[in-house]
């Protein structure tokens, strides 16, 4: 079912790799605490570097500045055995590799992508930080809703920016920033310009800011037995859900 995926992205062959990648090689790189390696070693089947995205292999030029180097883009797929901590294993993948990542878990009839911003560490010279993590929702490629096929839709390589690399993956970041804001809104629209996504990004990260104190509020009114303290935090629930309107409307 992921091939759907890849169908939409319509990929050249020519960047296509298919090499798998050992658990192994995080284990070695990323430094992996107890739990870490447990996620690695339970939820994840199998990884595949599925493509490489560099001038050789698509009419894309590499792009460095004094902060960014974005040489090539990388594909991997991550065929999960269960869904317990795939945005951390997501961070890992991130941060152990170097390259711009695309990475793509599949789980049954379903897929999720995961992007982050690569930079370099002003605090070691030649290191890579990974940031601004983000990752969708669970797409059913079996039966996608309207705002995912929208999503699906603007995948097309073709489609995207082929300037330069740096171009390439901040317009594919833009469109997974628009189908959570779509998840909120129920309008999958892409932005016009950067300076148009990044204050969109801004307020998508508010929204989920006010979601987890709303959430955190209404898990302690659970637990609270005075009556002015429940509803004090109701009051404060309901200014946050208003706040968390205005801003969605604005996305």
């Amino acid at each position: 079912m992921i091939e759907t995926l890849y169908r939409k992205m319509a990929i050249p062959d020519t960047c296509h790799l298919g090499k798998r990648v050992y658990k192994k090689l995080f284990h070695e790189n990323a430094k992996l605490g107890v739990t870490d390696k447990k996620a690695f070693r339970e939820d994840i089947d199998v990884i595949t570097w599925q493509y490489t995205l560099k001038p050789s292999t698509i009419p894309i030029q590499a792009y460095e500045d004094n902060q960014h180097e974005y040489h090539e883009v990388a594909i991997l797929q991550v065929n999960l055995k269960t869904l317990n901590r795939t945005s951390r294993i997501a961070e890992i993948i991130h941060r152990a590799i170097p390259y711009p990542l695309i990475v793509v878990f599949s789980y049954g009839t379903t897929c999720a992508l995961s992007m982050a911003y690569k930079r370099f560490s002003q605090a070691e010279k030649g290191a890579i930080v990974a940031e601004d993590f983000i990752i969708t929702d669970w797409i059913d490629l079996s039966a996608p809703m309207q705002i995912d096929q929208a999503f699906l839709n603007s995948l097309k390589v073709s489609n995207l920016p082929h300037t330069h690399f740096f171009a390439f993956y901040s317009a594919l970041l833009d469109r997974i920033v628009s189908l959570d804001c779509a998840r909120l809104t129920g309008d999958y629209r892409l932005e016009s310009s950067a300076t148009k996504c990044q204050v969109r990004r801004d307020r998508l990260a508010d929204c989920h800011e006010l979601k987890i104190q709303i959430a955190g509020h209404k898990a302690t009114i659970k637990k609270e037995t005075q009556f002015n303290r429940k509803l004090e935090l109701n009051m404060k629930i309901k200014e946050l859900e208003s706040q968390l309107q205005t801003i969605t409307a604005e996305l």
